[in-house]
């Protein structure tokens, strides 16, 4: 019985420091580390032979063209210099490119409209 009411405790008080503090939610400082971006830059490494890439200085976060149709997605990748590559269209697999190419977005659509950024580059 003494264990329950000192488990109840802990519980209880777990639950009042968690609720002090700023109830204001700020910012969160520094970039989306789970951001997929395009296009991506070579990092001069190389891992098992293979190079290596990281977000491009003027790299955009390619969640943005998330429900846009695909004509637009188009045009707004463009405009960041990379280029968009359905693999999945309307739920079926489409043939891609597998070479590495830093400036291609591959996308899912469902109706003419982009629905998942599977990734950027390529390769195998």
């Amino acid at each position: 019985m003494l264990a329950l009411a000192a488990a109840t405790a802990l519980v209880v008080g777990g639950f009042a420091v968690a609720s002090c503090g700023d109830d204001e939610e700020g910012e969160s400082e520094g970039s989306d580390l789970t951001a997929i971006r395009c296009p991506l830059a070579p990092t001069g490494e190389q891992v098992a032979g293979v190079e290596q890439y990281e977000p491009a200085e003027d790299a955009f976060d390619t969640d943005e063209l998330v429900g846009m149709p695909v004509e637009e997605a188009r045009a707004t990748a463009a405009e960041h210099g990379c280029r968009i590559v359905i693999s999945v269209k309307d739920g079926r697999g489409i043939p891609v490119p597998i070479d590495i190419n830093p400036r291609r977005i591959y996308v899912y659509t469902e109706n003419d409209v982009v629905t998942v950024i599977e990734g950027v580059g390529g390769g195998l």
